[in-house]
């Protein structure tokens, strides 16, 4: 190395520019073997001012019912009634863009092998609480379960300003009906929309 810098404050002012450029090369050629690009991300989206209202910006009420706790005769086993769940949307961005939404349900599932079960006995002293059951939602039209804190994979259709969301709900049990045990058996849950 001491040759080498001996060598270089030898050189002519001319020979030492040459120098310089021969080096630059070399190590650009070198950066950009080591970082060659294999692919891109490019993110498109939209920032909307006017997006669907729910229900005028009210809760949406449902009275799922009042069931004994002996209706339940499996694990698995639904209430007797499946109670529609209208979601009312006014003011929707209808563009060529935004042809769809999709909705984003979040709530605290009964446990971890359970995570579509919404937890029953919200804002209630924990010994006066419904347990063994939960709550589960389907979509009317097709059936399938709308799924909790995830994107679900059914798309809505935006045909207007104004439109309906149609699920439907019940009870479901999830343990043996001797360890269902009766209570307040509320609960709630949040709703975003997912413009695609």
């Amino acid at each position: 190395v001491t040759k080498l810098l001996i060598f270089y404050f030898r050189m002519d002012a001319k020979m030492k520019t040459t120098y310089k450029l021969i080096v630059s090369g070399l190590l650009l050629a070198l950066a950009g073997n080591s970082y060659a690009i294999d692919g891109t991300i490019k993110f498109t989206g939209e920032i909307l001012k006017t997006t669907c209202v729910i229900n005028n910006g009210s809760d949406v009420k449902v009275e799922l019912g009042h069931y004994a706790a002996a209706q339940f005769t499996k694990a698995g086993e639904t209430s007797p009634q499946l109670v529609p769940v209208i979601l009312p949307l006014t003011n929707c961005p209808v563009t060529d863009t935004i042809p769809q939404l999709r909705v984003w349900l979040e709530a605290e599932p009964v446990d971890a092998s359970h995570p579509n079960l919404i937890q029953v006995g919200e804002g209630v002293v924990s010994e006066d609480i419904a347990t063994g059951v939960g709550i589960e939602i389907i979509d009317s039209a097709t059936g399938s379960i709308m799924p909790l804190n995830k994107l679900s994979d059914i798309s809505y259709p935006i045909t207007g300003s104004s439109m309906n969301i149609n699920w439907k709900a019940y009870y479901r049990s999830y343990v043996a009906p001797d360890d269902i045990h009766e209570g307040a058996a509320d609960a709630s849950v949040n709703v975003t929309l997912d413009y695609r």
